[in-house]
């Protein structure tokens, strides 16, 4: 029986695969309509990035609501509102005439479908299912946004093309949220256990034994039930949270504004996009090789192998923005593929590590309200230097500073100090 379930849970990484990778086609292909948009209606670039600012924080803010709902209804009735919210809000941004009709309907309504279809709902479903290959379980997964950017970017471009943007945006709405609700309902699946009649709260199933995974050097942090408000007092929580917030900063600045650079130095939109999907196909190999490598080496050097792929895309676009080659936006795609990955795919796993089991979701909901926060400064920060310094220089030097703060903290959080790793 056990078997079985634990086989299951490949199912459960295959639903949040395709559910992440297109949520993350929503999120990331706001850069395409985002160039789009600004060309109608004449926007400057800090107004209309203000958009996927506060998409980004509310998404985050809901995901600590997300998680909580999680923990008590279980993951199919929150998908099933999430797709609702999603498809609501990308048929009304085809509306869109004034500026804060594009915040209400991409920011707000959009944000909240997919932060109940997004990272907090699918991390919290597969973290519950593995220990011992958590790692690459949730790389996996992640692996999904790669997918999104590859084939979702690339695509809206094209319908933009020749359609318009404003049919672009309904044909996603009818699409992307059906498809999730169709796999919600056929293959999420409720917990393995039986539960008593009169239980009020879903609870996830637990196929693993503590100590069936990588063995433990933290025998009480681990099998300690936590709560937010114990976590939140936490070291570890803090550390993480302030790595988290720094290189979500870093990545959506960059992640945002990256197709108006490329056409800024006389790139097309289309190829400046395909560029986007060339960070997508890096990032889907990526995630599944840093969630692996993780857990045979650590998550610390893990990272650090990551981050250094980043820094060095950055310093590419500086070099691009100097001296352009045609070489240099391949060589881009390829090191910040690499270093963007680490910066989503090893958080979850660090955060399982210190905080794993039932009330997970409420934990690593709020430190995505706190991610959230800061990839909506990032996305709003680089639209205001541009707008100021009619340059992305500044912002690329920004992000290298990020980056490297974001990986101390890593180290001075220290999950080596839970787990320790196959080889050692």
């Amino acid at each position: 029986m056990k078997q079985t379930r634990s086989n299951y849970g490949w199912v459960i990484v295959g639903v949040s695969f395709v559910t992440l990778a297109f949520t993350g086609g929503v999120w990331y292909s706001f850069s395409v309509f985002f160039v789009a948009v600004l060309k109608e209606f004449g926007w400057s670039r800090s107004l209309g990035a203000g958009a996927f600012s506060l998409f980004l924080i509310l998404q985050s803010l809901a995901g600590a609501i997300v998680g909580n709902m999680i923990d008590r209804f279980g993951p199919k009735k929150v998908l099933l509102l999430g797709s609702l919210l999603l498809g609501t809000g990308l048929a009304l941004c085809s509306t869109i005439h004034a500026w804060w009709q594009f915040y209400l309907y991409f920011g707000v309504i959009s944000a909240a479908g997919v932060a109940a279809t997004g990272w907090v709902p699918n991390t919290t479903m597969v973290q519950l299912w593995f220990r011992e290959k958590r790692g690459l379980a949730i790389g996996i997964i992640c692996a999904g946004v790669g997918v999104g950017m590859l084939v979702c970017v690339p695509a809206a471009q094209y319908l933009i093309n020749r359609v318009g943007w404003r049919m672009t945006y309904r044909t996603m709405a009818l699409i992307i949220p059906v498809s999730i609700a169709l796999m919600a309902i056929f293959f999420t699946k409720k917990p393995p256990q039986s539960l008593p009649s009169d239980s009020p709260k879903w609870r996830p199933p637990v196929l693993c034994s503590v100590s069936s995974g990588p063995p433990l050097l933290d025998e009480g942090r681990a099998s300690q039930s936590w709560t937010l408000k114990q976590a939140l007092r936490t070291r570890p929580f803090q550390l993480l949270t302030l790595s988290i917030v720094s290189g979500t900063l870093a990545t959506q600045a960059i992640l945002t504004h990256q197709v108006a650079f490329f056409t800024d130095q006389g790139l097309g939109n289309l190829f400046a996009s395909y560029v986007v999907g060339m960070i997508g196909l890096v990032s889907i190999g990526a995630k599944i090789f840093w969630g692996i490598l993780s857990d045979k080496i650590g998550r610390e050097i893990t990272y650090t192998l990551g981050i250094v792929c980043g820094v060095c895309g950055m310093i590419l676009l500086v070099l691009f923005h100097i001296l352009p080659a045609s070489w240099v936006p391949y060589a881009y795609a390829f090191l910040f593929g690499m270093g963007y990955s680490v910066t989503t795919t090893l958080p979850p796993i660090m955060a399982a590590d210190f905080f794993e089991g039932r009330t997970f979701g409420g934990i690593f909901g709020t430190m995505m309200m706190f991610n959230g926060i800061g990839g909506a400064f990032g996305a709003w920060l680089a639209g205001f230097v541009y707008d100021h310094t009619e340059t992305y220089l500044f912002v690329f030097i920004l992000t290298m500073v990020c980056y490297l703060f974001a990986c101390l903290n890593v180290w001075r959080a220290a999950p080596r100090r839970v787990r320790a790793v196959a080889e050692k």
